[in-house]
């Protein structure tokens, strides 16, 4: 997966710390590469001074008035700005307080793949919200199994849900009406969700319920051959804020490139196309994987405006990689013999060449990155 521009490693809290001087480079999302970034000290100025660079959208602009009610992340899909999101796959908190720390608009948090029970999953959804400071919001993937979830990670401060497989409005409208109060749905009164007065403060006029319902995004994923005949009536239910294209899944059912996630076969543009048009007649944003720089050109000419750029495994891969070329290179040369060495023995293997190192830390990259590609069973 794609992020930002590589990052030296800054202690902002450092005296006489230059953050301009000390970036290899201009922080820019145009290249869309990241390997990983180390936030010593004061994350939330790193944040800002990369927001002011990258004319990026601030999250903290759309907080609630308490980081226990969720951020306004259906407007920020509606700013007209695009938005940059990671993946916490790793199940622990403390990847989550990690991956807090990064300057991403949103992070992805999937339930339907990743083995999250719902204290894990709530846990997730709170480390993300507290300890970015509301700079990231927590957006959440759950499978029609369980249902009881949306309660759950809306309660904790989730600023958005994902239902995989929507096929038809039907589908669309029971999901609105997991994760809206009434009129509207059937969300139950969350008791001790928000505690004490601070928590439940709120704009003049408003109450919290008003609050969930009008910040938190519901959206719908498209990727079987039923959703796509049926994503206009899809887009028109009332309470439905977006689309979450599944390419992986979309394409096996179009029978294209077993496991791949993008293409340009002209059935599958034909369907992104109708996809679009569906959701501009609606006014609905439209999220999914960025995958690569290459694709994510025919990503944004289709419309899409919310993109999950990078994520937490597929990052330890690219900087294991990176570091160890970085350093084999700087001490014993590109061509990877040890200096003295005999029969050309190199650091890292011994009996290997630096070249046959790079080529089997790739394969090991390779190999992570496609156990995140989908199965015949998974989206995207």
């Amino acid at each position: 997966m794609a992020g930002c521009t590589n990052l030296s490693v800054i202690n902002i809290g450092t005296p006489g710390c230059d953050i301009k001087r000390d970036l290899k480079r201009e922080v820019s999302f145009s290249d869309l590469k990241l390997t990983s970034v180390t936030l010593m000290t004061a994350p939330a100025f790193f944040e800002s001074t990369l927001r002011k660079e990258t004319k990026m959208l601030n999250t903290k602009d759309y907080n609630a008035m308490s980081l226990a009610q969720p951020t306004n992340f259906k407007a920020m899909l509606n700013s007209g700005q695009f938005l940059w999101g990671t993946g916490c796959r790793i199940p622990h908190p403390e990847a989550a307080r990690i991956i807090a720390a990064t300057p991403f608009h949103f992070c992805f948090l999937d339930a339907e793949h990743a083995p999250l029970n719902a204290t894990l999953l709530v846990s997730l959804v709170r480390t993300i919200q507290y300890q970015s400071n509301g700079c990231m919001v927590p957006f959440v993937r759950i499978p029609r199994c369980s249902p009881e979830l949306y309660n759950y990670v809306l309660g904790a401060g989730a600023g958005g849900v994902v239902m995989p497989h929507i096929q038809n409005a039907k589908q669309a409208e029971e999901l609105v009406r997991l994760c809206r109060f009434p009129p509207m749905g059937d969300r139950s009164f969350p008791p001790a969700a928000l505690i004490g007065e601070q928590q439940n403060r709120t704009p003049i006029g408003q109450s919290t319920y008003d609050v969930w319902d009008s910040h938190v995004a519901v959206f719908c994923q498209i990727e079987d051959l039923e959703g796509l005949e049926n994503v206009e009536e899809i887009c028109r239910v009332p309470g439905v804020d977006g689309l979450f294209i599944g390419t992986g899944d979309l394409r096996m059912c179009m029978k294209l490139s077993h496991g791949s996630l993008d293409g340009d076969e002209p059935v599958y543009l034909a369907a992104l196309k109708k996809i679009r048009d569906a959701a501009k007649a609606n006014n609905l944003p439209i999220m999914g994987f960025g995958i690569s720089p290459a694709a994510l050109q025919l990503r944004i000419d289709m419309g899409w405006n919310a993109f999950i750029i990078h994520g937490d495994i597929d990052a330890i891969c690219t900087s294991a990689t990176d570091s160890l070329q970085t350093y084999t290179n700087a001490a014993y040369g590109r061509n990877g013999h040890q200096d003295g060495g005999k029969n050309g023995e190199s650091l890292v293997s011994g009996t290997r060449s630096l070249d046959d190192v790079a080529c089997r830390l790739s394969n090991v990259t390779m190999t992570a990155k496609s156990s995140m590609q989908p199965r015949s069973h998974q989206s995207p």
